[in-house]
């Protein structure tokens, strides 16, 4: 996709989070959510055009293509997905020089677990989402989630800059070994390990 279509995208999902916003902090009628509810059919109705080729299916395409397709229709990061954040990526340096990746992101009611703190569970995803970025580093095949183990240090608040860092500790074979923290500021929110597998080439590995 081009900067002027993902830009369009992004205005797309800001306005779809205003009005989620809106549904879950003010108190609307039965008349005024059944008027929204026919307002928004009317625009879906009116998207129509080609269906685009599913990213895991996408023959022709490179794998890094696959992977930036991906991306866009992500639930934790993609342009496309009226219901993700927005993460800003950067490159990470691990605790001993480790291959890592970053992104830093703030997430608003939306995401909302206990009163004024993200919800475990899209912590975790968000987590995976790096994780999952970050394996892709060790060179050769990407694996897949195998195990992944959440430590909640503290609430994670919603409206404040949070920084996620992951890096790799070990890849060997089909096993690529992974880690993570997530900042608010100084202050650590939560940490992560997860193992990823490649897939076997052949049924003797």
């Amino acid at each position: 996709m081009d900067e002027d279509a993902l830009s369009a995208a992004d205005e797309l999902r800001q306005a779809v989070h205003e009005l989620a916003r809106k549904t879950t902090e003010i108190d609307l009628s039965t008349e005024q959510l059944r008027t929204a509810a026919e307002h928004v059919r009317i625009v879906a109705n009116e998207l129509t055009g080609k269906p685009s080729p599913r990213w895991g299916k996408a023959t022709t395409r490179s794998d890094s293509q696959k992977s930036r397709t991906y991306r866009h229709r992500s639930l934790f990061q993609g342009e496309l997905h009226p219901f993700s954040p927005t993460l800003r990526w950067g490159n990470y340096i691990g605790p001993d020089g480790e291959l890592g990746c970053q992104f830093e992101t703030t997430l608003s009611s939306l995401y909302e677990g206990p009163p004024a703190a993200v919800h475990g569970g899209y912590i975790a995803g968000l987590f995976d989402e790096l994780l999952g970025a970050t394996q892709n580093l060790s060179g050769g095949a990407a694996g897949y989630t195998a195990k992944l183990t959440i430590r909640y240090r503290s609430f994670t608040p919603t409206n404040k800059n949070l920084t996620f860092k992951g890096w790799i500790t070990k890849s060997a074979g089909r096993r690529i070994s992974v880690r993570a923290t997530c900042h608010d500021d100084e202050r650590l929110c939560s940490e992560a390990e997860a193992l990823f597998l490649r897939p076997r080439l052949s049924e003797s590995e």
